[in-house]
C-alpha cells in the first residue's frame, strides 16, 4: 500500500471532524445568544420604562393628572393641604378677627372643628377641572426645572435652596379662595408653605450620572437584543425555525417578568416606605400610576412575542400547522393582495386597541416589517409544499 494510500484515511478524517465541531458550536451558541438577549430586554425593558416614565415632561404630567383620580390621592394630597395651612397660619386667630367681639374666643376650638371638613371641601375642589390644571401645571414645572438642571443648567434652582420642588402654593390659593378664608391667610404664608422637595440638590450630581446612563443605553440595548436574536437564527443553520419561535418564547417570558416585577416590586415599595395601612393605599395607587407605563413595555413585549412564537409555530412540521398551511394554500399562494390585506388590517387593529405612547411606534414599526417579511416566507414554503403541480407524464 503506496504513502498516498494509507494517508487517505487520515486527511479525510480531519474535515470531518472539523465539520463535527462546527455543528457542535453551531448547535449551542445560539441557545447562549437567545438566553443573553433575553436577559439583555428585562434590563432593556426597565431603562425604557425609566427613559419614558422619568425624563418625559409629557409623560410626567399626564401621569400627575391620573393621579389625582384616584379618591386615596386626593384624600392625601387634601389632608397635606389643610395641614400647611393649618401649620403655616394661624388659623384660629384669623377666624377669632372676623368674629364679633363676644365671641372672639371661639375662633381656635372653631379652627380645629372646621379641619375635618376643611380636607373634605379640598378633596372635592381637587375634582374640579380648574384645580386638577393647576396640579399639572405645578407638575410640568417642577419636571422642567429638573430637566433643566440634568441639562446643566445651574442657575435654575436659585430660587429654590439648590432643591428640585414642586410647588402647591397655586393650590393653597385656591383652597383660600374657595373656603372664605381669602387673602388673609395668603399673606401670612411663608415662602416655603406649599413646596414638596422632589429631590435635594447632593443628589442631582448622582441623577445626572444616572440620566447619562440611561440615555446612552437606551437605543443600544434595544439594537443589542435584535442582534443577538438575528445572530442566533443566523447561526442555526438547519434549525432557524426553531430559534425563531425561542426568540418569540424569551421576548414573551421577558414580558410576563416584566409584568410581575411590578406587581410585587410594588408591594415590596408599598411595605417599605409605611406600615401605616392608611398611607399604603395611596402609595399602591402612586405606584399603580406611576408604572402604568411599565406595564404597557410588559403587555407589549407579551404580545409582540406571541406574535412571533405564533408564526414560527405555523411554518413548523406538527400536523396542525401542515393542516393550516394545506387548508390556506390556495388563499396564500394565488391571492397575495387578500393576504396582506388581512396582514394590514390585523396590525392597524393592534396598533390602534393595544397599550401605547409617543414611542412605542419604532417597535411597531420593526414588527410590521418582519410580519410583512415572516407572511412572504410562509407563502414561498406553502407554496412549494402544497401548490406544486407534477409534470405531465408523456
Amino acid at each position: 500500500m503506496s504513502i498516498a494510500s494509507k494517508s487517505a484515511p487520515q486527511a479525510f478524517a480531519e474535515p470531518a471532524e472539523k465539520t463535527a465541531a462546527a455543528a457542535g458550536w453551531r448547535h449551542w451558541v445560539p441557545w447562549v445568544l437567545i438566553v443573553l438577549a433575553c436577559v439583555i430586554g428585562l434590563v432593556s425593558a426597565l431603562n425604557v420604562w425609566v427613559k419614558r416614565q422619568a425624563l418625559s415632561t409629557d409623560n410626567w404630567t399626564s401621569a400627575s393628572a391620573n393621579l389625582l383620580e384616584h379618591d386615596e390621592i386626593r384624600g392625601a394630597l387634601s389632608a397635606y393641604l389643610v395641614d400647611q395651612l393649618y401649620e403655616n397660619t394661624d388659623v384660629g386667630a384669623a377666624l377669632s378677627q372676623r368674629l364679633p367681639e363676644q365671641t372672639k374666643q371661639l375662633g381656635p376650638p372653631l379652627a380645629a372643628a372646621l379641619e375635618p371638613a376643611l380636607v373634605r371641601t379640598t378633596d372635592a375642589l381637587l375634582g374640579r377641572p380648574r384645580v386638577q390644571q393647576l396640579w399639572e401645571n405645578a407638575n410640568r414645572k417642577a419636571h422642567q426645572l429638573f430637566m433643566a438642571v440634568l441639562n446643566g443648567d445651574h442657575g435654575a434652582l436659585q430660587t429654590t435652596d439648590g432643591n428640585v420642588v414642586l410647588d402647591l402654593r397655586p393650590l393653597l390659593a385656591e383652597l383660600e379662595a374657595r373656603t372664605g378664608l381669602g387673602g388673609r391667610l395668603q399673606e401670612h404664608l411663608p415662602p416655603d408653605a406649599g413646596k414638596i422637595v422632589v429631590m435635594q440638590g447632593n443628589q442631582l450630581d448622582v441623577a445626572r450620572k444616572t440620566v447619562k446612563t440611561i440615555r446612552a443605553l437606551s437605543y443600544l440595548l434595544s439594537f443589542l437584543v435584535l442582534a443577538l436574536f438575528v445572530a442566533a437564527v443566523w447561526i442555526a443553520r438547519g434549525r432557524r425555525r426553531k430559534m425563531i419561535l425561542a426568540a418569540g418564547f424569551g421576548t414573551l417570558i421577558v414580558g410576563l417578568l416584566v409584568l410581575v416585577a411590578r406587581r410585587f416590586g410594588g408591594n415590596y415599595i408599598v411595605d417599605a416606605l409605611t406600615t401605616n395601612p392608611d398611607a399604603k393605599s395611596s402609595i399602591s395607587a402612586t405606584w399603580a400610576v406611576g408604572t402604568e407605563l411599565l406595564r404597557n413595555v410588559g403587555i407589549n413585549l407579551v404580545v409582540y412575542g406571541s406574535l412571533i412564537a405564533l408564526g414560527a409555530w405555523v411554518a413548523g412540521p406538527s400536523r396542525p400547522a401542515t393542516a393550516m398551511r394545506r387548508w390556506s394554500a390556495p388563499t396564500l399562494s394565488d391571492r397575495p393582495v387578500v393576504v396582506y390585506g388581512v396582514l394590514s388590517a390585523a396590525l392597524l387593529v393592534l396598533l390602534l386597541s393595544g397599550p401605547t405612547d409617543g414611542q412605542r411606534i419604532y417597535p411597531l414599526l420593526l414588527l410590521f416589517v418582519f410580519a410583512f417579511i415572516g407572511v412572504e416566507v410562509l407563502r414561498r414554503q406553502t407554496r412549494r409544499e402544497f401548490m406544486t403541480r407534477p409534470s405531465p407524464t408523456p
